[in-house]
């Protein structure tokens, strides 16, 4: 079979693993058509090239499939000759492995790649992002190259895995690589992490946008349905309104012939009204005037009241001054009289001394006229002689007893006098206040009686006024009765108009409330379909605020994630720094430590000395 047909036949077929090693695919015909077939492939994952002799012109062919073909992942070349003597194609396979996108795996062990591939390796190296398994053991890069790969691999985040036995690197290098590899291990792990949390986010993303999808087309044939439905009832409604209109436009013009005749009526009602109130304005009038009179004659009778008030306060008073004289006489007479009765107490009290003293005196001159005759018995002589004496003592005696009584009596008679005269006075004190009692009683008598007669008079005309009076409120009275009765009648006539236009009032009322309440049905139907259509959006509204929040949300992982992939590298390169700061602080103890170790090695050397020169002395002086 020729080799262009092997090819095309790689293009068609589906083949996941293709091993070929040790099949000897130098001749360029064979591998230009062989890799002409993979340029092309789907399906091929992995590829196994062992021990071919790949150099020049299959190089190029194998860049070409690197450039082109994103499906391969797993490339195995080991035991060819792809980076022999520096060719250009290895420069151009590298470029082709910098822009793919698809290779995971790439074998090139012994393949006689020098340091300026290495070189150039690491230069593509630092460009891809998807290899992480590479095999470089048993070829030359040697120092160069193998620096370059530790600074493509401080710089490559997704290379895992680099092996370099049989290179002739330092041991220092590769350890270097095997930590910046461990860092690249664990941002990978950090990364898958990431990437099936991303995974499982955009699966819960997808999940949430096919269930929103799908409930925003159940809301949006819901909606669809509800509009036919209310397009179905505004039909309806409209066609009811319509009804409704003419019903109104009917019940408008019954409402306009019953407005006009209410119109009519209006005016009767004014015109009576007019006249009610004209009436009632001369009623008014009337009692006022009624009023007017009335305190009129208030006014005249407390004027009259009031003189009469003063009248009599003034004959009050001069009773009241009559009634004071009077009482300060029979003072007067009770004093005279209390005299009186003291002067008689001290009448009888005289009396009484004067009979004492001729009790006294008759005893005295019956002791005087036993003594007397006993002396006379006794003394005979004596008698004369003491005759002269006694008579003179006696007569002396009568003369005093004598003139004690006439003053006596004189007393006596100046008393008499005196009450005489007091009674005298005191007769003409009672009649003169008899008199003047009797005088003001007639004068009393007098002033009632023309006042009684006064008030009878006065009485009389208010009577009179009064009557005039009574008869005028009759009249008043009778006219306002009227009055009212034809108010009553038209107030009756009123009534029933407005009776009648209230049954109108209410025949349109009832109109309105139909119509009011068909308008409220139809806004009712429109809000409700209204809030459920605004509820649905809204829901949908918070769907789509949910979705931008999740995607807010990825974004900001996303975010975190390449800072903490900056951090991750800002934190790498602070530890490296500080590892290098360390080892020159080592390398710096280790010098000063050797320096102590050597200047405490003289110190010894010169304590040695000094002590074998010391015993040295000793033993000589012994």
């Amino acid at each position: 079979m020729p080799r262009s047909v092997q090819g095309s036949n790689l293009t068609e077929n589906r083949i996941n693993l293709l091993y070929l090693f040790d099949v000897f695919l130098f001749y360029r015909k064979a591998l230009q058509a062989f890799l002409h077939g993979l340029v092309t492939n789907t399906t091929c994952r992995t590829l196994e090239l062992k021990g071919n002799s790949i150099h020049g012109a299959g190089t190029e062919a194998l860049a070409k499939v690197l450039r082109r073909n994103q499906t391969l992942q797993n490339l195995r070349l080991e035991w060819n000759q792809i980076g022999a003597m520096d060719s250009p194609a290895f420069s151009s396979f590298c470029d082709a492995l910098s822009l793919n996108k698809s290779l995971i795996e790439l074998d090139l062990r012994n393949n006689d790649i020098s340091h300026v591939g290495g070189t150039e390796l690491a230069a593509a190296l630092k460009r891809n992002v998807t290899l992480r398994v590479l095999d470089l053991r048993w070829n030359n890069i040697g120092l160069v190259g193998s620096r370059a790969l530790l600074a493509a691999c401080q710089s490559n985040s997704t290379l895992n895995e680099l092996h370099l036995t049989g290179n002739n690197v330092p041991d220092d290098i590769m350890q270097n690589i095997t930590n910046a590899l461990s860092k690249n291990t664990e941002k990978r792990q950090i990364h898958f992490g990431h990437s099936q949390n991303m995974a499982i986010l955009a699966r819960q993303v997808q999940n949430i946008h096919t269930e929103k999808d799908r409930q925003i087309t159940s809301v949006l044939k819901r909606v669809s349905l509800q509009e036919q439905a209310m397009l179905k009832a505004n039909k309806s409604l409209a066609e009811k309104v319509k009804k409704l209109q003419e019903a109104l436009d009917d019940r408008k013009l019954a409402f306009n012939a019953v407005s006009a005749k209410n119109a009519l009526l209006e005016a009767d009602l004014t015109v009576a009204t007019q006249q009610y109130n004209d009436a009632q304005n001369e009623n008014k009038k009337m009692k006022i005037e009624k009023d007017h009179l009335i305190n009129q004659i208030r006014r005249e009778y407390q004027q009259e009241k009031d003189g009469l008030f003063h009248i009599q306060e003034k004959f009050q008073r001069d009773l009241n001054e009559s009634l004071e004289i009077q009482r300060r006489l029979s003072e007067k007479v009770h004093d005279l009289e209390r005299k009186n009765e003291t002067l008689q107490t001290t009448i009888h009290e005289l009396r009484e001394i004067i009979t004492i003293n001729d009790r006294d005196h008759q005893l005295k001159v019956s002791s005087l006229d036993d003594e007397n005759q006993r002396l006379k018995l006794k003394h005979k002589e004596d008698l004369k002689d003491h005759e002269l004496t006694s008579t003179r003592d006696i007569q002396r005696l009568k003369e005093s007893y004598e003139t004690t009584q006439q003053n006596l009596k004189e007393q006596i008679t100046k008393l008499e006098n005196i009450r005489t005269t007091l009674e005298r006075e005191i007769n003409s004190l009672k009649s003169t206040i008899s008199t003047q009692k009797l005088n003001h009683d007639e004068i009393l008598q007098q002033e009632k009686l023309r006042i009684k007669n006064e008030e009878e008079k006065k009485q009389h005309e208010l009577e009179d006024r009064l009557r005039s009076l009574t008869t005028t409120k009759e009249e008043l009275e009778s006219h306002y009765n009227q009055q009212l009765i034809s108010s009553r009648d038209l107030q009756q006539k009123i009534n029933f108009q407005s009776v009648e236009i209230e049954t109108l009032k209410r025949q349109i009322e009832s109109v309105q409330t139909v119509n009011l309440r068909n308008d409220t049905e139809i806004l009712e139907n429109r809000e409700k379909l209204k809030t459920e259509h605004e509820k649905k959006l809204r829901f949908i509204q918070k769907d789509i605020e949910m979705n931008e929040e999740l995607k807010d949300r990825i974004k900001q992982l996303e975010n975190d994630l390449k800072d903490q992939h900056y951090n991750d590298r800002n934190t790498i390169r602070e530890l490296e720094t500080r590892l290098a700061d360390l080892q020159t602080k080592l390398n710096q103890r280790e010098q000063e430590i050797s320096r102590l170790k050597h200047d405490e090695e003289k110190r010894l050397h010169f304590l040695r000395t000094a002590m074998l020169d010391y015993i040295g002395r000793g033993t000589k002086t012994n």
